[in-house]
């Protein structure tokens, strides 16, 4: 029997070089990339009609990845534990609903974000549909199942 769990991800959680103390700023963002394998990437369409014979569609985007799936060796932290390891953290990933601090979801394996390949140039290159801002998480120590389910736009 074939999987349904057959699409790679890449998961683009922003940190920091430094946090310096207020009131001076952040140094600069960098983005820590993970490949996940063996995850389900859907998009989503919802139509909505009003009394009035108006038309609503909302796009969405559902990612199911399993605790089984193929992380890149490297572990789920809550965002919470997630933001007290040391910035020079790479053994650990996580997903972020936070609008000011975003994380990205891009369907298939993504590049590196580097000076000269911005975030803004994978936003452009990905599209809509096959990168996600997520907006929601379940896990699965409120579910009983082991796998995250990820929503977003």
């Amino acid at each position: 029997m074939r999987s349904i769990y057959r699409d790679t991800i890449t998961v683009y959680n922003r940190r920091f070089t430094a946090i310096n103390q207020p009131p001076f700023p952040p140094d600069k963002p960098y983005w820590e990339r993970t490949v996940i394998k063996g995850v389900r990437f859907r998009n989503n369409t919802q139509i909505d009609k009003t009394s009035e014979g108006a038309v609503f569609i909302a796009q969405t985007i559902s990612v199911t990845i399993p605790k089984k799936a193929d992380q890149s060796g490297k572990t789920y932290a809550s965002p919470n534990d997630y933001a007290q390891l040391p910035q020079d953290d790479r053994l650990h990933w996580t997903i972020r609903l936070d609008k000011a601090n975003p994380d990205f979801i891009v369907l298939g394996e993504g590049p590196e974000i580097t000076d000269s390949y911005t975030v803004d140039t994978l936003q452009r290159e990905y599209g809509n549909r096959r990168i996600m801002r997520p907006q929601a998480l379940r896990g699965s120590d409120e579910s009983g199942i082991p796998q995250w389910k990820v929503t977003g736009v």
